[in-house]
This record gives C-alpha cells, sequence and structure tokens, in this order.
C-alpha cells in the first residue's frame, strides 16, 4: 500500500512515522523545505511542492497510492486537495471515478462539519471519502483523564470502556501476582492485557507475569468507574471526584467550548476565563451561554487579583485550553501551585507532553496526536472499527473489528479466537436481548458470535496479518 500525505508538520510526520513501522510505503509532500528537511529520518519519499500541484503528485507517486492524506493546516486546502488528488489519479490509471484511491482530509475547525453553520456532512458533496476533525475525542480524552489523573495514560477503546496505563509504585498489592491473577485475587479490578519492563519495548501478557515494582500495566476497563480501583492496585491514589465540581477553563476556544458544554452536562459550576473579548463573546451568545451555571469572564488568565477574586484555590479542576502550549503550561502550574487537586491542560506539541509529565503536572492531552490516531483509523478503515496507539508501549496497539460469518474463528471459544489471530481479546461487545449494547469480559463469554464487535491488543508488528485475517 503507497500512502501520500499532504503536510509535514507533525500530524503528517507522526502518521508517516506510524506506517513506516508497519512496512508501508510513504511519500510526503510539503512546500516548506525545512519541513521535507525535519522529515529526513522517516526513509520516506519525500516531495517540497503543493497538494494542488499535478507535478508534486505525479513525482509522489500517485497512480501506485492507495490512500492520499490531506493534514495541511489548511481545511479549505485539505478539502479541494482531496478533489484534485482523485482528478489527477482518474487520468493516471483511467478510472473516471477514481474507486480506487481513498482521501482523507484533516479539518481543524469542527463548525465545517456542522449542518446548520457549516457544510456538513462534508463526505456526501466533496471528494473525501473520510473528514478526520478529532475535537471531541480530545475532549473526552482530557475529561477521562481527570477522574483520575494519578493514572499515567487514559486512553478511549470503545464505546464506555477504557485503556488505563500505570506504573506500579512501590507498596502496590499487585506485586508479586500474576497477571492473570489480578482479577480473582483483586475484586473488580479490571484486567491486565500488556506490560512494559524497563528498558524494553513491552508486550501482550498471557496471565503467567509476575507483577514487579517499577512495571508499566496496562488494562482495560469496561467503564470509568473502575479507574479508583486501578489507582489503589498500582499503588496510588486520587481523591473522589466530586458530584457538583467547581470547573475552571481557561481559554474560550473551541476546546474550551467544548469543556464548558461536558462539565454543565454533568452539573458541575463553570467559570471560563478568555482574553480575548470577540471569544468570550461569542460563548456567551452561543447556546451553551445561557446556562445559569456558567460564567465567562475577559479578562488575563495570569491575573493575579482575578484569580484570587474567582477562588481559584477552591475549585476542583483547573484545564488550560488556550493556543498557546507555553501559557497553558504556565496556567497549569500555577492551578497545581494554588492546591487545585485536578489540573488538565491541552497542548499542540507532542513532546511538550512528555516533559509536563516528567513535571509532574497532571494530564497534558496533545491534540496532535488524538489527531494522528484519528487518522491512523480512518487509513486502517478496511477493517472498520477503532484504533488505538498506546504510546507508553508503542510495540502495543488496539483495533476492533465486527465478527461476521466469513470469519473462521466463529463458533470457537475467545482462547482459539486469539490463538486464530495472534492477539488477545480484551473486550467483547454484543447486543443482549432487547436489542441493548452490552460489554462484556472476555471470560464470560463462551464463543465469538456473528454480529459480535471484538476489541483487540497485538502486537504492532503483527498488524497487518491481524488485518487480513479480519477483512470482510
Amino acid at each position: 500500500m503507497r500512502v501520500i500525505i499532504a503536510g509535514a508538520g507533525e500530524v503528517g510526520r507522526g502518521v508517516a512515522a506510524a506506517l513506516r513501522q508497519e512496512k508501508r510505503s510513504v511519500a510526503l509532500i510539503d512546500p516548506n523545505p525545512t519541513a521535507i528537511n525535519e522529515s529526513q529520518s522517516l526513509d520516506c519519499l519525500l516531495v517540497t511542492g503543493s497538494a494542488l500541484s499535478r507535478e508534486s503528485l505525479l513525482r509522489a507517486g500517485i497512480s501506485d497510492a492507495e490512500i492520499m492524506v490531506l493534514a495541511t493546516n489548511d481545511d479549505e486546502a485539505n478539502l479541494l486537495g482531496c478533489a484534485f488528488a482523485k482528478k489527477v489519479f482518474s487520468e493516471q490509471v483511467g478510472d473516471r471515478t477514481a474507486s480506487g484511491l481513498t482521501t482523507i482530509a484533516k479539518i481543524r475547525d469542527p463548525t465545517f462539519l456542522d449542518p446548520s453553520r457549516g457544510a456538513g456532512p462534508l463526505e456526501s458533496w466533496s471528494k473525501a471519502d473520510h473528514v478526520v476533525c478529532s475535537s471531541d475525542e480530545i475532549v473526552e480524552q482530557l475529561a477521562a483523564g481527570l477522574l483520575a489523573p494519578s493514572i499515567d495514560e487514559i486512553l478511549p477503546l470503545g464505546e464506555t470502556s477504557w485503556i488505563a496505563v500505570s506504573e506500579v509504585m512501590p507498596g502496590s498489592p499487585l506485586i508479586g501476582t500474576k497477571t492473570g491473577y489480578v482479577g480473582e485475587i483483586f475484586v473488580g479490578i479490571p484486567s491486565i492485557y500488556a506490560l512494559r519492563n524497563e528498558g524494553e519495548r513491552g508486550m501482550l501478557t498471557t496471565g503467567s507475569e509476575i507483577i514487579q515494582e517499577g512495571q508499566i500495566l496496562v488494562f482495560v476497563s469496561r467503564s470509568t468507574d473502575q479507574f479508583h480501583q486501578i489507582t489503589r492496585a498500582v499503588g496510588r491514589k486520587d481523591e473522589d471526584f466530586p458530584e457538583n465540581a467547581q470547573v475552571a477553563v481557561f481559554g474560550a476556544s473551541q476546546f474550551g467550548s467544548k469543556l464548558a458544554t461536558h462539565y454543565l452536562s454533568r452539573g458541575s459550576n463553570v467559570v471560563v476565563i478568555e482574553p480575548d473579548l470577540d471569544a468570550a463573546n461569542e460563548l456567551v451568545g452561543s447556546p451553551v451561554g445561557s446556562n445559569k451555571r456558567l460564567d465567562v469572564i475577559h479578562g488575563d488568565p495570569q491575573d493575579e487579583e482575578l484569580l484570587r477574586e474567582l477562588g481559584i484555590d477552591h475549585h476542583d479542576i483547573a484545564v488550560a485550553a488556550l493556543d498557546d502550549d507555553n501559557l497553558n503550561i504556565a496556567i497549569s502550574m500555577r492551578a497545581k501551585d494554588k492546591g487545585v487537586p485536578r489540573t488538565g491542560l491541552l497542548l499542540k506539541d507532542r513532546a511538550l507532553v512528555e516533559a509536563v509529565h516528567r513535571i509532574g503536572l497532571t494530564r497534558p492531552v496533545s491534540r496532535r496526536l488524538v489527531t494522528v490516531t484519528s487518522i491512523l483509523k480512518s487509513i486502517h478503515m478496511n477493517v472498520p472499527g477503532t484504533y488505538q496507539v498506546i504510546p507508553p508501549i508503542p510495540a502495543i496497539i488496539s483495533i476492533s473489528a465486527e465478527v461476521n460469518h466469513d470469519h473462521k474463528f466463529v463458533g470457537n471459544s475467545v482462547k482459539d479466537s486469539e490463538d486464530a489471530l495472534r492477539s488477545r481479546i480484551v473486550m467483547v461487545e454484543r447486543h443482549d436481548d432487547t436489542g441493548t449494547t452490552v460489554m462484556l469480559k472476555p471470560h464470560t463469554v463462551e464463543s465469538i458470535e456473528v454480529g459480535d464487535r471484538i476489541y483487540l491488543f497485538l502486537a504492532r508488528d503483527d498488524l497487518k496479518k491481524v488485518e487480513k485475517a479480519l477483512e470482510n
């Protein structure tokens, strides 16, 4: 499979790096020579030029491409680039409908997708087969992480299920226990499906591994309610999440507005501090602006007097959602210093996330990393379902797939299905007799049935083989 990516920024390079790890052929196009130079280590075909240039597409090998990803910082150019790529592809291969080329457009502004305010659904009229706008996923991941800030990484698995990654601390009651017996000894704790020892790449668990201090463990939880059990099990502790939380959101950006809406829907009282008057007024005039539990303040997020008036030290949550990474870090550090128990921030730069972890701030989320994962999910749509990278254990990924009559493991036990797929089945989604969707733990499932959706952990190196076994 040849994939052409337009845009060699952090998102484009992130997608390219993931695909190269899967041994896929990748070409990167960007008009900026600096961005091209920064991509030299990726072992990709690099083309200095525009995605709207016929010459650039031909040099990138458009006639051999199966997927074209438009990941520039210009939403309009990304949509137009999908149409242009299909036109050039159809001319080169003689395929009038360009059915052999799948196009993916990255969209930064979610209003594009709004049927009333924008032009959604974009797939119905544009030449983009998949439109990726990850703003909802970014907010959902940050909010889930703030429920248990001491867990190192919280990632969506699918439906109501989550992946929780945490280091085993001194004094953890899990130390000395085999990974397969954790659920039997500690009632209610989620199962462990992967781990990483210091200096190693990480591996899927078999159940016989002895848990040791300093290991990185990967749990799969059916709901956020199990997060507190994980924190206690690994030797950490979080304060109970308050029912009517006091939440401060710094920034009325699209992410700040979505965060405010999220917490208001859960009964919280929210104050939004926005330095730009127009942005503050826009939030006040939006549908959520009339909520009585929302206050929108135009002011400097770093103004000490303003923070004292707000009583920031009495807030339960503070989230920095401005467009400036350094300012978000500074605001989160200040809120943490003032005693806010749960602080979160959104960052564009993926490298800064690790730095923030090291200095002890809770719950940074990289907007670009979530976007990279969303694009990879679209690329792997030959097996429709979820796709999740696990950053602390990059050798392991998670995918899902719906089971149909053609799958050879239909009717088999979970263990036999795992052997056939060279993966661990971590959750089974099934419709009960009333049509309600339920998430089942693998050990409660007698056999895999047609219509089930199975959620898998697998080694990244096995992805192609697993996808082939799961293709319709």
